[in-house]
């Protein structure tokens, strides 16, 4: 009986433990250094916001809007997944017209918003909140005249099958193409010279970003492998399957830098263990 009651206890903590992660809201920091980056966009600072997943921070997301607020960000990167699937959208676009008030945010697609009804409203809600939507396309930054470059890619799902979990490994490599493919479309005309940023969902694709006219890529998707174990990227992921390797962090390869949020909502049953949500902020640093 008293074993049956310590397991039962055990339990309840664990569970009372893991609530607890996945409210309690981290801020991870990283500077990049380049010296394509102008000096007008020098100790510049951008948060990222991944994996939403309609979730909220407190009553209407107070908690996540005041550290934002604290951390007083030139612009905000939403990286995908705003939505859950068919989870209505107000909470997503409640806290983007409160965010819209702090600085210039740019959005790109997940592959949640290719499963949700309420795409097209959430599209029309943050254009109306003054958001810039980026769709295989790319705009300027621009400071004191200088300039860097912001390019952004619709999820490649979008182009496929509707259950993830369905499709064969000739679709998964399809995907890779299309990905590539809309990199490319994203960034012509982008000048060779001109620091250029792409929000991509996924980074699974990282090798594929290696390649491309790119130095900075922010991606999300991974939730920080779900369960973070002590010397793993977490057990499983979408799209990388079982022990994933990209999941959360900065990586560096050929010259490219690629920051991987752990997100901020949860989109299984499985709850986020070791894996407090996170916010993440990016300072630009000019490499004389």
């Amino acid at each position: 009986m008293k074993k049956n009651s310590f397991k039962l206890a055990a339990f309840a903590g664990f569970m009372l433990h893991s609530y607890y992660e996945t409210k309690h809201l981290t801020i991870t920091d990283y500077r990049i250094w380049s010296n394509k980056i102008p000096q007008a966009f020098d100790d510049k600072t951008y948060i990222q916001l991944s994996d939403l997943h309609s979730c909220s921070f407190g009553r209407f997301n107070d908690k996540l809007i005041g550290k934002i607020l604290a951390l007083n960000p030139d612009g905000i990167f939403l990286t995908g997944d705003l939505i859950d699937g068919d989870e209505p959208q107000n909470v997503a676009t409640a806290l983007v017209r409160k965010l819209a008030q702090i600085c210039p945010i740019y959005y790109i697609s997940g592959n949640h918003e290719r499963k949700s009804a309420f795409f097209d409203e959430l599209l029309l809600s943050l254009k109306e909140a003054g958001v810039h939507i980026l769709y295989n396309n790319y705009l300027f930054l621009e400071e004191e005249g200088e300039k860097i470059a912001l390019a952004g890619i619709s999820d490649p799902s979008f182009s496929l099958s509707e259950n993830e979990k369905l499709r064969t490994s000739i679709e998964k490599e399809k995907m890779g193409v299309i990905t590539e493919e809309e990199i490319k479309r994203a960034t012509a005309g982008i000048p060779e010279e001109l620091f250029t940023i792409l929000l991509a969902h996924r980074p699974e694709y990282w090798s594929i970003y290696q390649n491309m006219p790119i130095d900075l890529v922010f991606c999300g998707h991974a939730h920080g492998g779900q369960i973070r174990l002590p010397l793993t990227e977490g057990l499983f992921s979408p799209g990388q399957g079982l022990f994933p390797k990209l999941t959360a962090g900065s990586h560096q390869s050929n010259g490219k830098a690629m920051i991987v949020s752990r997100g901020l909502g949860n989109t299984t049953l499985v709850p986020r263990v070791f894996n407090r949500p996170e916010i993440v902020r990016i300072c630009l640093k000019r490499e004389s």
